[in-house]
């Protein structure tokens, strides 16, 4: 499995226990936005960060779409 991979996992996890929601709620949530792919695609940024920095720009991904 990536690096990217294993963090997306524990992005989705640490989103879901932060807001606490389902893992359902979460998949169909990311799924609409595109929230896997935003993950993925700043890795480099989001893993040396704190998790926090990408819990608000996900709720601010969700508000602006």
């Amino acid at each position: 499995m990536s690096k990217e991979n294993k963090f997306l996992i524990f992005a989705v996890e640490y989103y879901r226990n932060k807001k606490k929601m389902t893992g359902l709620q979460i998949a169909e949530l990311f799924a609409k936005y595109n929230i896997y792919q935003m993950i993925k695609d700043n890795y480099f940024l989001y893993h040396i960060e704190s998790p926090d920095n990408f819990v608000a720009e996900i709720d601010n991904c969700v508000a602006t779409a």
